[in-house]
């Protein structure tokens, strides 16, 4: 699970939009955090943790340092790929519940159907029973809700009452913001409506360059950038591609034992902090990562 500490802005470039700078989407329309910019974000992390040793020049791992011989295994070389495929596969994260402003409760937790099924999918190939049955207990809560939330100042979507689990219990841990999934998650079973109604929570941040010499706005500096909402939930899994060769670890296949010792030399604990995405340098993309298992 990972749950943004701040704002976040993973992006895909400029846009023609009324959005210059616009967040990842998957073809219906729905954040999402694409695998390839996690598992990056990822491999600067472990860089960082272990005292990896970067390139001047390119600022990669510089994989023929011993330091960074635990990274360039488990996460893959840098250009080597068919001498160093990455170990340890990694899916999309999908936002499980994103907090959105609501008239009659200041702020709610939002998740829709396709989300939901998106997740369970992930869930059931890794055999995370207990997540696949918590997240069809939400769906069918639909059928009897606790009552209606209000997104925004006029969408009113069904609340449901989640069940008690150890998911809910380590997704209530995450932060302060996710205590409020006790109040209730507003499920949108219309995936019409659903991606509307998330955008409610998506922020949307006006920027500028200042020329200070003159003390106004630079010309053709003024841009728009979208974040997800600091408190949203994400959801994804992770997997071993073994056996598989990989020059960085060591002579010969590596299977899922020797996956695993170089998985626990890179990840001691099961809860850490990273950056993700851009704008780190103004306090984006600071978000906790817990493993379940």
């Amino acid at each position: 699970m990972v749950y943004a500490v701040t704002s976040l802005h993973v992006g895909v470039g400029r846009s023609g939009g009324v959005v210059d700078l616009p967040i990842q989407r998957d073809p219906m329309g729905f954040p999402v955090v694409f695998s390839s910019s996690f598992k990056g974000a990822l491999k600067q992390f472990c860089a960082l943790r272990l005292g990896a040793a970067i390139d001047d020049n390119s600022g990669r791992i510089n994989c023929s340092d011993d330091r960074s011989r635990v990274c360039c295994c488990l996460l893959g070389g840098e250009g080597d790929a068919t001498e160093a495929a990455s170990l340890l596969g990694l899916s999309d994260l999908y936002p499980l519940a994103i907090p959105v402003p609501s008239l009659d409760r200041g702020y709610i937790y939002l998740t829709s159907k396709y989300l939901i099924d998106a997740i369970t999918d992930l869930f059931q190939a890794v055999g995370y029973d207990d997540g696949v049955k918590w997240l069809k207990s939400l769906l069918d809560g639909v059928k009897n809700p606790a009552g209606e939330a209000t997104v925004g100042i006029d969408l009113r979507v069904p609340l449901i009452k989640p069940s008690q689990s150890n998911l809910l219990s380590t997704l209530r841990s995450l932060g302060p913001m996710a205590g409020k999934l006790d109040e209730g998650i507003a499920v949108e079973v219309d995936d019409t409506k659903a991606v509307i109604e998330i955008e409610r929570g998506i922020i949307k941040y006006t920027r500028n360059k200042i020329d200070y010499n003159k003390g106004t706005v630079s010309r053709h500096a003024l841009w728009t950038e979208e974040y997800l909402p600091h408190g949203t939930i994400l959801a994804g899994v992770a997997f071993f591609n073994v056996p598989r060769k990989n020059k960085y670890c060591g002579d010969g296949v590596c299977d899922e034992g020797c996956a695993m010792k170089v998985f626990n030399a890179f990840m001691s604990d099961n809860e850490f902090y990273m950056n993700v995405g851009g704008k780190e340098t103004i306090g984006r993309g600071i978000v906790k990562v817990r493993l379940l298992r």
